[in-house]
Order: structure tokens, then sequence, then C-alpha cells
């Protein structure tokens, strides 16, 4: 099942080491926070489950026991962490929100 994720370009970090090797290549986005094992009220919140670019600078400062997991692309994470962490569950971080914001007031 792993090699299919990987596939759909959502591949779980289960070193540090291929943690620090997404982050050098900065390609896709990292979420971090608590996946729940079953949907239900007191999973987490989505001050705790966040979603950044791959070279955003906070991801420094993510704690060794928070779940871990790139994606190749925004909708394909979207898609997933609705499905896996809950809709309402998690959000983008607020210095990679203002940097998505900025793009999208540039180009208009």
């Amino acid at each position: 099942m792993p090699i299919q994720q990987e596939q759909a370009g959502v591949h779980v970090f289960e070193t540090l080491d291929d943690f620090a090797e997404a982050r050098v290549e900065a390609v896709g986005f990292i979420f971090h926070g608590t996946v729940p094992v079953v949907k239900g009220k007191g999973q987490g919140s989505a001050a705790n489950n966040l979603l950044h670019f791959a070279r955003c600078p906070r991801l420094e400062k993510i704690s060794d026991q928070e779940t871990k997991i790139w994606f190749r692309s925004v909708r394909v994470a979207h898609k997933h962490l609705d499905e896996t962490v809950g809709a309402k569950r998690w959000k983008w971080c607020k210095f990679c929100e203002r940097e998505i914001t900025q793009r999208v007031l540039d180009e208009i």
C-alpha cells in the first residue's frame, strides 16, 4: 500500500533523515500534526495540524513525535488531509498562507 500512496504524491516520513532530505529538496508541501486513528471529537485541533511549503523555516521547530507527511501538490494535500484528519481539523501555516496570498495578488 505505501507504494500506491507514493505514486499518488503522498509520503509519510518514517525517519528524521527522510524529513531532512525533503526539507533540503524544498519541493512540495509538508503536513505535521496529529492524525486521528478514529474520527471523532477531541482528536487534535487545527492549530496543531499545519500544512507548510517544504521550504518553510517554521518546520525546523516541530516536534519529533508529530506525524509528518509530504505531498507533491496542494490538491493532493487538501484531499488527503480532509479525508484523514478532517476538513476543519487542519490549516495552513500562517506564514505560508501569506505567501500564497501574495502570489495570487501578484498574478492579478
